[in-house]
């Protein structure tokens, strides 16, 4: 046993195999396997430390049945940070069995930046030869199914628009008068090229509450998908670059609009870089990562909005809400909002489903965790759902469609803002 599987075996056996992970596990509610809860995954873990099964294709398999929505390390009663442990584990598995092929090519394309954003750019020009409009709505469905990226016919994903972020929004954007604060947007790769409307009006928001920002040139993907697949040497390769171009700006905060990329820049870089050179500067970055809410909030946000009529339900992406501790800033800046009705939706915090590569790899199953999130924001009667995520945005608006809820909108809570702000 080497010593990197023994520390985490060490730290899995605090498990007292209470089973209190199960009850708030959106995948153990599915599936009703031990395996599939977080008691099951950590005794896997010390199974495979102590030589009892392998590293394989089926244990690799099985590890990704796991939406790391960080809900079992939440409600742990021995305090075990799960979430850190099964990325430990992914990797320990990685190490000894390659990812699937789809994954490694992907992982290769990310690492090389330029071309990884020249391909997205390009993608609104020849996304017709793989995607097909549907018949309603903005979104699209694969010609033919497409397993290894979790696409099918089924399956809506939004098109990408023709202009992405950095079109829209100039590398410093400054407010009229002279600045409250001066702040990096990282805005990842969703913000950037699959809902680029949000990020503009994520930097409204922030100018309308006179703040500078800068939209740093050199920041690339959060590494989030490699990390979590266990494949921390690309993840390292991405953390690095974008510490590199994060640490050493002037700013009073690095100011995220996705909840995936907050958590990786504020917390997970600390396992990717773990022995990197880089890992000092990001010790000295990592508190300066606040959601764009939180950031509001602690700044004082401007109150002078106009009325935005009509009702909205709101819902917790785990990254944000478990990740970032980031819960009641949105909705305080949401109730603030002139005639806006915020509707609590049940069990607004639970999982929808997405977690990233967990519903590319396990569509159906995040489906079914995604019809409860959808029965609870339709029984809100609410016309439009707020999130802090864009996957889970994604996910949502994929579930919304299957249900036939086509006319509710699922927006991110920076683009009410801006509506209120008059941007």
């Amino acid at each position: 046993m080497n010593n990197e599987l023994e520390a985490i075996r060490q730290a899995a056996a605090a498990c007292t195999y209470c089973g209190t992970c199960q009850a708030f596990c959106p995948v153990f509610a599915e599936v009703g396997a031990d395996a599939a809860s977080a008691r099951g995954r950590l005794l896997q873990l010390c199974l495979m430390a102590d030589g009892t099964i392998e590293g394989n294709r089926n244990l690799a398999r099985s590890l990704t049945r796991c939406a790391l929505c960080k809900a079992c390390e939440e409600k742990c009663s021995s305090g075990i940070r799960t979430t850190e442990l099964f990325l430990r584990f992914r990797k320990a598995v990685a190490d000894r069995t390659p990812l699937p092929l789809a994954k490694r090519a992907a992982f290769t394309g990310l690492r090389a930046r330029k071309l990884f954003d020249a391909c997205l750019r390009l993608g609104p020009t020849f996304q017709g030869l793989l995607f097909r409009k549907a018949g309603h709505g903005p979104g699209a469905f694969a010609r033919l199914p497409i397993p290894a990226a979790g696409l099918n016919k089924r399956r809506l994903i939004p098109r990408l628009p023709s202009t992405h972020l950095r079109r829209m929004v100039g590398e410093t954007s400054r407010p009229g008068g002279k600045p409250r604060a001066r702040v990096a947007f990282f805005p990842g790769c969703m913000l950037t090229y699959v809902y680029p409307q949000a990020g503009r009006a994520l930097v409204e928001v922030l100018l309308a509450n006179g703040v500078e920002v800068l939209l740093p040139k050199d920041v690339g993907c959060c590494g989030t998908p490699a990390i979590i697949s266990g494949d921390f040497a690309t993840g390292a390769v991405l953390a690095a670059h974008n510490v590199a171009a994060l640490a050493g700006l002037d700013v009073d905060a690095v100011v995220t609009g996705c909840a995936t990329c907050g958590t990786a820049l504020a917390h997970e870089y600390g396992l990717a870089l773990e022995d990197a050179p880089e890992r000092g500067a990001w010790e000295g970055m990592k508190d300066k990562v606040k959601d764009f809410s939180d950031f509001l909030l602690e700044l004082g946000f401007s109150r002078d909005m106009r009325p935005v009529p009509g009702a909205v339900t709101y819902h917790d992406a785990c990254h944000l809400v478990r990740g970032m501790k980031v819960a009641s800033q949105p909705r305080e800046l949401l109730r603030a909002v002139p005639e806006l009705d915020l509707r609590e939706m049940r069990d607004a915090a639970r999982c929808c489903g997405c977690g990233g590569t967990f519903s590319a790899s396990h569509y159906d199953l995040a489906a079914r965790i995604n019809d409860h999130k959808v029965a609870n924001i339709l029984a809100t009667d609410a016309p439009t759902v707020a999130t802090g995520c864009s996957a889970c945005r994604m996910h949502i608006e994929d579930g919304l469609n299957r249900n036939g809820a086509q006319g509710v909108a699922v927006l991110h809570t920076a683009e009410i803002l801006a509506k209120a702000y008059g941007r």
